[in-house]
């Protein structure tokens, strides 16, 4: 009997060891749905920070300051010369594209050759330029930032009786050479207001060293350039 008792007393103790034992395994491990809570947690927090848009760039990062480079400067000057006064009222027709093309071309632009063509009106030869049809297109878009119109083409058979060379015949613009008064101009200074710059230009002529000015209104472009011309006003001061 005393041998029952004690193999009772140690089938005691050893089940409160076991459920010691197990009841602090519980306790020092997480749970299952501890652990999927922490995953869960986590996942959000992931999902969170990828639905966060990131920080815009400031606005001196994200937009390049205008700067109008020597090339530009000498462009614009070029222009003084030979661009006639427009702004956004004006109509770009036919005379106004003959008008740019004449004077764009006609004081021969460095690095393109003559020719002589038969004038039967004139009954003599002249000197023209011969500008291709690409050639052309290409330099309006620099100036405009838009192609030539088709009615810019005009026909050997519209000139005036005696008028320099400016037509249009099998891919190629005819213009007739001729010079230019002795005028200078000179850059002044250029601003920038919003999304356009205004570049001004002095205008010199023969003994007058201030004799007017010559505005342009620009807008960046993604030409050699770095703009396209939008407005032209030459003011004299006499």
């Amino acid at each position: 009997m005393k041998k029952i008792c004690m193999y009772l007393l140690m089938t005691m103790l050893l089940c409160l060891t076991a459920c010691k034992g197990a009841k602090d395994k519980e306790l020092s491990e997480p749970s299952e749905n501890t652990a999927d809570t922490n995953e869960n947690q986590q996942e959000e927090s992931q999902e969170t920070e990828a639905l966060t848009p990131a920080e815009p760039e400031s606005q001196s990062q994200a937009e390049e300051a205008f700067e109008l480079t020597d090339q530009g400067k000498a462009f614009l000057e070029q222009m003084c010369r030979t661009l006639n006064d427009f702004d956004s009222q004006t109509e770009k027709d036919k005379a106004f594209y003959r008008d740019f093309l004449f004077y764009s071309y006609t004081g021969v632009p460095e690095g393109m050759e003559t020719e002589q063509i038969y004038r039967e009106d004139l009954q003599i030869e002249e000197t023209v330029v011969k500008v291709p049809e690409q050639e052309a297109e290409a330099y309006a878009k620099l100036v405009f930032g838009t192609e030539l119109p088709e009615e810019a083409k005009p026909a050997l058979e519209e000139m005036e009786e005696g008028q320099t060379a400016c037509y249009y015949e099998d891919g190629f613009y005819y213009i007739g050479v001729s010079d230019f008064p002795d005028v200078q101009y000179t850059f002044t200074d250029y601003e920038e207001s919003d999304n356009t710059i205004t570049v001004r230009y002095s205008i010199q002529y023969e003994d007058e060293s201030d004799a007017g000015i010559v505005s342009f209104t620009l807008e960046p472009a993604e030409n050699e350039n770095g703009f396209i011309i939008t407005s032209k006003a030459a003011e004299f001061t006499n």
